[in-house]
């Protein structure tokens, strides 16, 4: 077609799409990249050269940040339940999703925390073939500022990158060689355990339990409000501000096909969004008075440094006062700053604590071992590479 909009036919196949049709003309060969991939490696390798370069820490002092927390994500398989995201960003539908709304969006799997040396630098390891994330974590373990994309490397590949949100047309800064090249590659450091997905009832509500149920167990309503007084049982002498549940006790919640508990619903202050005995939804409020954290649609532009989260959730500074005679360990105070941190997730996979029936519960199951299959596949795949390869 030409520019003043005459066209002539230059070719038609019917078996052949010409949709996009491409003149051709000769031109040298590119130059062909070897592939970095090593299918023979389990591993791939970040390094980061200085993260107080670029805008993402400013005004952060240097030696402020002393870790970085790798997160991994999982995936859901099939869509089952739902509830809704609001904010600068606009609004959102999770589907199966695992936490309330304004919450995470998927389980966070806490893989282990990196070095940060005091120029700034990083080099660990990382499983491959797995979609990550990473947190920059001051002395107190609290995220100063969390990456809100995720990164994937294929076995054996490395990948560097200067700073924390730099332009990605900057070259790394001049001078001597970073300390973590000098240490080399770091093994990811567990967070009290193994890896594994992060999940309120097996990490949280066991500190509640020691430590804030004798006092806050008041129920709640059907509809989701607390009570005005604390039960007649209570003990003369006990703080007045116990009106709240930090129970375990489940909360179904229609809409999202899930059981929260109470403790849950409290500290994110979460509301139905519909009343009854079996609420149809929850919210959570992400600037509520205990717990403050970066809201899936915060705005989209870059956050500045300790834009929320731990470091701002007035739970955290109560615990770290003193609240009464509740006196928590360094790992429990650990836990739940990752817990603000990673968004309040509720479930570590996607099957904690549903409400499924058979037939919602047998739809997931056919989808996940759709892609266990496929993966499968893909294994077999790799392996007969590398036998050909031998």
């Amino acid at each position: 077609m030409t520019l003043d909009g005459r066209r002539e036919l230059l070719a038609a196949d019917p078996a052949v799409s010409c949709n996009q049709p491409i003149p051709l003309a000769a031109r040298p060969a590119p130059d062909m990249r070897a592939s970095a991939v090593d299918y023979r490696a389990a591993e791939g390798i970040y390094y980061l050269q200085d993260i107080y370069a670029g805008p993402g820490l400013d005004g952060v002092p240097r030696g402020a940040i002393r870790k970085l927390r790798v997160v991994g994500l999982e995936f859901r398989a099939a869509g089952i339940g739902s509830n809704n995201s609001g904010g600068p960003a606009g609004g959102a539908l999770s589907s199966t999703p695992v936490s309330i709304g304004n919450g995470a969006w998927d389980p966070k799997i806490v893989l282990g925390e990196a070095t940060v040396y005091g120029d700034g630098s990083a080099l660990f390891a990382v499983p491959a073939r797995t979609p990550v994330y990473f947190q920059a974590l001051d002395a107190k373990g609290h995220a100063v500022q969390t990456m809100r994309s995720w990164s994937t490397l294929q076995p054996g590949e490395r990948f560097a990158c200067v700073g924390c949100h730099e332009s990605k047309n900057t070259a790394p800064p001049p001078g001597p060689a970073p300390k973590a090249l000098a240490a080399g590659v770091e093994r990811l450091k567990g967070f009290y355990g193994p890896p594994r997905g992060f999940s309120f009832p097996r990490e949280i509500q066991p500190i509640l339990d020691r430590h804030c149920t004798r006092c806050h167990n008041v129920p709640l309503s059907f509809e989701g409000k607390v009570r005005a007084a604390p039960p007649a049982t209570a003990a003369a002498g006990t703080p007045p501000d116990k009106a709240f549940s930090l129970l375990a006790t489940e909360v179904v919640d229609l809409g999202a096909k899930r059981r929260w508990s109470e403790a849950y619903l409290a500290l994110t202050q979460s509301r139905p969004r519909a009343g009854g005995a079996r609420p149809s939804g929850f919210a959570g409020q992400i600037d509520g008075p205990w717990v403050a954290w970066v809201g899936t649609q915060s705005v989209p532009a870059m956050l500045p440094p300790y834009f929320a989260g731990a470091a701002r959730s007035k739970l955290i500074t109560l615990l770290e006062q003193g609240h009464y005679q509740a006196k928590l360990s360094r790992e429990e105070m650990d836990k739940i700053a990752c817990w603000i941190d990673l968004l309040v997730p509720y479930c570590g996979d996607y099957l904690e604590a549903n409400a499924w029936d058979e037939k919602e519960t047998g739809k997931y199951d056919y989808y996940l071992q759709k892609r266990r299959r496929m993966e499968e596949m893909e294994r077999a795949n790799i392996e007969a590479l590398l036998r050909a390869a031998r």
